[in-house]
């Protein structure tokens, strides 16, 4: 065997040059011709969740993008809220477009997870807007969405919830003690309880196993009725929210249409469908190539009051007629 000349050792270098050249123009075609991919996290189950990733779905579709035109990776966190940053940082292990996520726990862990470069579209549900842009019609940074405008109705939740059964002295608050926006809302909640002859006592819940603690908790604190205060934690947990509500005999009030339909007593708030669907149009738009800086966090304007009357028949409630003829929705 003859030694390698010169020559056959500059053609093999040659080669090895022209061999990355052309994975370099194929890695280059790759992520040119890849599909935009957009990075979801829901905190929780695949099941529960589905209303919201069909909402989402149709909002894309509503500016022309389907399931052929984007991948969406979703991922479930079944309750456990305490994992967005882990699961974010394994998402933007590889390409993305859109990171998403609702609340303040989910928010931030997309906006960390982003490194500022990766446009962030966020459900701001129970979450404090001005914490995390500058203001609803200039959002600046890479982080915009829409806002549930969960706590701002809670005053007239408790005029509701009062409404509904006026003997009520004394209420529970439900919250996670997580979310930077709850102090707002407990004072809303004192202020409109006290101006209606009613105290207010207060119990804070951030792991599932610590729910039927809680709600007990409230219920030796004297409280004769729950108020949840809404947030992707609380929402994924809602079955269980209203279960032991009802194993407690206490009538309960959420915003969200979820809770009575899980079994609960009554819900003021927006429609999440409706949040979820405009969450798609503004993902699309996103990946089309808008800024997040330029899109106005979105508002609701349609606000829907639900009553269970199967609910209140178990607590041995009589709704009052002039409530029943305000509500949106009746559940029998």
């Amino acid at each position: 065997m003859h030694p390698p000349t010169r020559t056959s050792r500059f053609l093999r270098a040659g080669s090895f040059v022209v061999v990355l050249g052309l994975l370099a123009v194929a890695s280059a075609l790759g992520q040119a011709n890849r599909l935009p991919r957009v990075g979801w996290i829901l905190s929780g189950t695949a099941e529960g969740s589905r209303p919201l990733v069909d909402a989402m779905r149709a909002g894309m579709a509503d500016e022309g993008m389907d399931g052929r035109s984007v991948v969406l990776d979703i991922r479930y966190l079944d309750g456990r809220t305490d994992r967005y940053a882990e699961v974010f940082a394994d998402i933007v292990r590889h390409p993305v477009d859109l990171l998403s996520a609702a609340g303040p726990v989910g928010i931030p862990a997309a906006r960390d997870a982003s490194s500022g470069r990766i446009p962030v579209s966020g459900y701001f549900c129970g979450t404090d807007v001005a914490q995390m842009v500058e203001s609803y019609a200039r959002p600046g940074g890479n982080v915009t969405g829409v806002s549930c405008f969960s706590a701002e109705l809670a005053v007239k939740r408790i005029e509701l919830l009062k409404d509904t059964v006026p003997s009520l002295r004394r209420i529970g608050f439900l919250y996670d003690p997580r979310n930077p926006g709850k102090d707002k809302e407990l004072a809303q909640v004192r202020e409109a309880a006290g101006k209606l002859g009613m105290t207010v006592a207060t119990s804070t819940v951030s792991a599932a196993e610590g729910f039927r603690a809680a709600i007990g908790a409230l219920q030796r604190d004297r409280a004769e009725a729950i108020v949840t205060s809404e947030d992707p934690f609380t929402y994924a947990h809602r079955a269980l929210i209203v279960a032991l509500a009802a194993e407690h005999q206490m009538p309960d009030i959420a915003a969200g249409r979820e809770f009575p339909a899980a079994g609960g007593l009554l819900s003021y708030g927006s429609s999440n469908i409706d949040g979820f669907r405009q969450f798609g149009r503004y993902a699309a738009r996103i990946l089309r190539g808008t800024k997040p800086a330029d899109l106005p966090v979105w508002q609701p304007m349609r606000f829907e009051f639900v009553v269970n009357l199967k609910a209140a028949r178990a607590l041995g409630i009589t709704i009052p007629k002039v409530v029943l003829m305000r509500a949106d929705d009746v559940i029998e």
